[in-house]
């Protein structure tokens, strides 16, 4: 339980700091893409639908889903496939996001 709290905690931390680049590199660039990086479960919900509630929540629960997610991976070995499949989904939902959002 210990390990899903301070997990939970990194993923929240992560939130805040990926969304702090989003908002830094969006407005460098006048566009949403950076957003779409970093939050791509929300740029497809935002594209997709008219649930721009369920984006905001989708954003502030991704990080420590990821968290909760690789935490109880136990071993080196198990535990860089587990981030390394992680971040092949996030990158499928990456496009999915641009093509589905991107304006």
């Amino acid at each position: 339980m210990k390990r899903i709290l301070i997990g939970t905690a990194i993923g929240t931390v992560l939130t805040v700091v990926f969304f702090t680049l989003a908002g830094f590199f969006g407005g460098a660039c006048h566009c949403v893409t950076p957003t779409t990086a970093f939050f791509p479960y929300a740029a497809i919900v935002w594209g997709a639908t008219t649930w721009d509630s369920m984006g905001t929540v989708l954003i502030a629960l991704q990080f420590p889903f990821y968290a909760i997610v690789l935490i109880p991976v136990r071993g080196i070995p198990r535990r860089i496939l587990s981030f390394v499949l992680l971040l092949l989904v996030h990158s499928a939902a990456i496009v999915a996001g641009l093509r589905v959002y991107h304006h």
